[in-house]
């Protein structure tokens, strides 16, 4: 039976997906394993029997070994000396060997996760990493600043021949940059005219000035960065003029914290350049301070921009006439939260985009740091829930700066909308700080959201024979003298009997308030003139006004 036009069109794709497949396969493949060259340091002589230079690591071992020994001639057979004249290569290799050793020691930490003792530098690990399963032709070891770029220092696989064995040797390339990176991170003037005691290796790599030199780095810095803080400080507290106040409260903690940074920094690589594992260290973190510091100033001088345009304080927000400023208030305190998220997150991809060092030990900091960060998220997980919350209230407006509340009993002034929490003054002065995510999940009472007018009752337990009609013509009457702003409107004004049982009955006077401000003292004084007046009414005539409690029952 002959296959159907549909089945032959599947055959026929299928065996189009196998040949490309094994096309790409094929070009993955193809790369040579190594360099091939005419030659490799002819201008040396024959490399000892003994060295191994066949893997990237035994190259690595075999290089600082001989270094260490002082072996500078031997250890220029590791590298690749093609741009030197061959009448040269002798001295300049045993030079270049030794100025490298140096570079290695005190600049750079060493990947020996990364170099396999393979001859085809084959790396087995996880399928994230580029450079799991496959073979390799160079290796990078570090990247070095030098005037503004990076400069990559690399092991290459060389091959000189048909009859040779490939060799791993540093590249070219790294060794041309050698003289310039040993200036740059070489003994500094002040280390060589250390005594030899100084400069004998202590731990960790470590030599014994830095161990007794960088706490002291270390203080000076944070004595510089405390000094320069409290100047501006006392600038700012003392200052007559608005604009340098502005100034000096935007800039202390900033100019501290560069201060601090720049310290360390030129201690650590201009007057005493410290070995590649503090390097690898010291350097992200005064990148990261230089960050935070221009991050904190650009907040700070946004917050002060923000101060000078807020509008009144909470108490005087609180005013019915005053909602359009509660919400430019509540809008502000927005933007504030706004500019902080989008700074952080700015200044997060900047450091993370200009810091190379990340390549060593930085990098295994960052990637160590993500199961933290797994920790760190679930542990944080409230304070991310109020941040997301505060955005929402700033977003919905359901409590504004200045709003008036009754939240858990509590008669209260909205004050502040932190990211974390909400602070809320109560009416007897004190503060009430909620964490916003309760804020957001618990009801409450805003009184000053959409119109602020409402019925505040006053409640009257009397006898049954209570002239109720003269005391609502007394309410009437008291609440005609009140100020009309405090009381309206007037036709919500009602006098209801609203309950009666065998003891006497219930009377409710409906106050009607306008302002949540006033409307408590508005409350308690018709309510003491109520009772003044009551009181009057029993002792001038014969007919009680308050019910008689008799002894076998108890009260509500």
């Amino acid at each position: 039976m002959q296959p159907t036009p549909i089945i032959r069109f599947f055959r026929q794709l299928a065996l189009r997906l196998v040949l490309v497949l094994v096309c790409t396969a094929s070009a993955a493949w193809a790369q040579d394993p190594w360099f091939e060259q005419d030659s490799l340091n002819p201008g040396l002589p024959p490399a000892p029997s003994s060295m191994d230079r066949a893997t990237p690591m035994a190259a690595m071992e075999t290089f600082l070994h001989l270094t260490d020994q002082g072996h500078f001639s031997e250890a220029a057979h590791l590298l690749d000396l093609s741009d030197v004249a061959q009448a040269d290569q002798q001295f300049v290799g045993a030079v270049r060997a030794e100025e490298l050793a140096v570079i290695l020691e005190r600049k750079v930490v060493i990947p020996w996760s990364s170099l396999e003792d393979r001859p085809d530098g084959w790396i087995s690990g996880s399928s994230d990493d580029n450079d799991t399963g496959r073979v390799r032709r160079s290796i990078l070891i570090d990247r070095l600043e030098r005037s503004g770029h990076p400069v990559p220092l690399r092991l290459n696989r060389i091959k000189v021949g048909e009859d040779a064995a490939p060799v791993w040797v540093f590249s070219r390339q790294t060794v041309d940059n050698i003289p310039a990176l040993h200036e740059l991170y070489g003994p500094t003037e002040l280390e060589m005219a250390m005594p030899e005691w100084l400069r004998v290796p202590a731990f960790w790599g470590m030599f014994l000035w830095e161990v007794l030199f960088l706490p002291a780095f270390m203080l000076l810095a944070l004595i510089a960065a405390t000094i320069a803080y409290r100047i501006l400080r006392r600038i700012g507290d003392n200052a007559k003029h608005r604009s340098v106040r502005f100034v000096a409260r935007s800039s202390k903690w900033p100019a501290a914290i560069i201060i601090f940074a720049f310290t360390i920094g030129t201690a650590t690589s201009r007057i005493l350049v410290v070995t590649g594992i503090i390097d690898a260290v010291v350097s992200p973190l005064v990148l990261i301070s230089y960050v935070v510091a221009i991050t904190l100033a650009i907040v700070l001088v946004i917050d002060e921009i923000f101060d000078r345009i807020s509008v009144s304080s909470a108490t005087e927000l609180a005013d019915p006439e005053n909602a359009h400023l509660r919400a430019v208030a509540t809008t502000i305190s927005a933007a504030r939260k706004f500019v902080i998220v989008i700074a952080t997150l700015a200044a997060s991809g900047v450091v993370l985009s200009s810091i190379t060092t990340f390549g060593t030990l930085g990098l295994s900091l960052l990637a160590s740091a993500g199961a933290l960060t797994v920790v760190l998220g679930f542990a944080a997980r409230e304070v991310l829930g109020n941040i997301l919350a505060s955005v929402q209230i700033a977003l919905n407006r359901s409590a504004r700066i200045g709003d008036l509340l009754m939240f858990e009993g509590y008669f209260c002034t909205v004050e502040r909308i932190d990211f974390t929490y909400v602070q809320l003054m109560v009416w007897d002065g004190t503060r009430l700080i909620v964490p916003v995510s309760t804020f957001v999940s618990d009801p409450f009472e805003n009184w000053s959201i959409e119109d602020t007018e409402m019925i505040r009752p006053i409640y009257l337990t009397l006898a049954h024979g209570a002239d109720v009609a003269h005391l609502r013509k007394v309410f009437f009457d008291l609440l005609d003298k009140e100020d009309p702003s405090d009381v309206a409107p007037m036709d919500r004004a009602k006098v209801n009997v609203i309950e009666q049982d065998a003891i006497g009955m219930k009377v409710r006077f409906e106050l009607p308030t306008a302002n949540p401000g006033t409307f408590w003292d508005v409350e308690c004084r018709v309510r003491e003139a109520l009772l003044a007046e009551a009181a009057r009414l029993e002792c001038e005539s014969d007919r009680r006004v308050f019910p008689m409690i008799p002894q076998d029952i108890t009260p509500a």
